[in-house]
């Protein structure tokens, strides 16, 4: 991103002190396409940080999530149930095992609206 915007300044110079309209046409010309591409390039390393980002949180979700289920486990085995309603909640443990975790719910947003005839704080 740096390298980018150095050799923006670079050709944006060299187009301000050039002898000839060519040279100066041509040197903005490059100074836009090494914009552009340091513009894809911090881009495509964003989006690829967030997958990484992504993939590590549920790498350290996975302990936490197996150890829900165990602990589910553990109550439905050590309560007084009967065999149909072990079954049911067995299958429905299975079921919320298959899924996978759900992702979390966003954060609810602030709407702040100005009333008629009232100033603001």
């Amino acid at each position: 991103m740096v390298v980018g915007f150095l050799l923006l300044v670079l050709f944006a110079c060299i187009a301000v002190w050039a002898s000839t309209t060519a040279v100066a046409i041509v040197a903005g010309g490059l100074g836009a396409v090494s914009a552009a591409l340091a513009g894809y390039v911090a881009k495509t390393f964003i989006r690829s940080q967030e997958a990484a980002a992504t993939h590590l949180r549920s790498y350290f979700d996975q302990p936490l999530e197996l150890s829900r289920y165990l602990a589910a486990e553990r109550l439905v085995a050590d309560g007084d149930l009967t065999q149909e309603q072990r079954g049911e909640i067995l299958s429905a443990l299975v079921q919320a095992m298959v899924a996978g975790p759900q992702p979390a719910p966003a954060p609810p947003s602030v709407v702040v609206a100005s009333v008629p005839g009232q100033q603001g704080a």
